[in-house]
């Protein structure tokens, strides 16, 4: 996909690039939000559907010639075809800034990834609400500087804590871990059958007594707390 939007006042104007779902990923949720969003705050989306190939965003990039280009994907191969996009547009000579957003996408992987092959600034965009924050400070010029700067700062310290972990790791190879596991002996052991194997619905029970099962990690994680 495809978006070209422009602010529409009559003071400026900018141009926003938003491809989102690539070759392989049919899904357009993230593109049709985005643009809701970007449109409820005076961009013009033009939308060129989903299943794009990653020259087509390029060159509709150069032929509308935009200021941000963006990258949302839903499922896993997405990832490396947003790779892909940042080394073209660095052997293209593409200068313009880079969104990166999508539910398979991660700070960590933009830092890691995907902003070595890219010279300009790429952005991990967590969800589409931040896209309108993010788009005006890029186009602002009295606060593009300071942000592309403090943005590259996060995401150099993203890497430093990414590489310092996996120095920390210690992988067994595959042999050694083979020897190492358990052993069980089956005929000596009882497996105890359910009384009643099914999906089970309990009612009546006090959130309460549920909180303290709940895992809140992904929760944390997604809101960045």
């Amino acid at each position: 996909l495809f978006h070209h939007a422009r602010r529409l006042d009559d003071l400026r104007e900018e141009h926003l690039a938003l491809p989102e779902e690539f070759a392989d990923d049919v899904h357009d949720i993230g593109k049709n939000i985005v643009g809701v969003v970007l449109g409820c705050n005076n961009f013009e989306v033009i939308d060129l559907g989903v299943m794009v190939p990653a020259q087509k965003i390029l060159d509709a990039a150069k032929e509308h010639d935009v200021d941000v280009i963006g990258l949302s994907g839903l499922i896993t191969p997405s990832l490396d075809e947003m790779v892909y996009v940042a080394k073209e547009m660095e052997r293209q000579g593409f200068d313009k800034p880079l969104l990166i957003g999508g539910a398979t996408t991660s700070k960590v992987h933009t830092a890691v990834k995907i902003a070595p092959q890219y010279h300009g600034p790429i952005v991990h965009v967590l969800d589409a609400s931040r896209s309108v924050p993010v788009v005006n400070q890029l186009v602002t010029p009295s606060q593009t500087d300071a942000f592309v700067a403090e943005n590259a700062a996060e995401l150099e310290a993203t890497r430093e804590q990414h590489a310092a972990r996996q120095r920390k790791t210690t992988l067994l190879s595959l042999e050694a871990a083979q020897a190492n596991r358990q052993e069980i002996d089956w005929d000596a052991t009882e497996i105890v059958a359910p009384n009643e194997p099914g999906v089970h619905v309990v009612r009546d029970i006090d959130l309460a007594v549920l909180r303290d099962y709940i895992d809140w990690t992904p929760f944390f994680i997604s809101w960045e707390m």
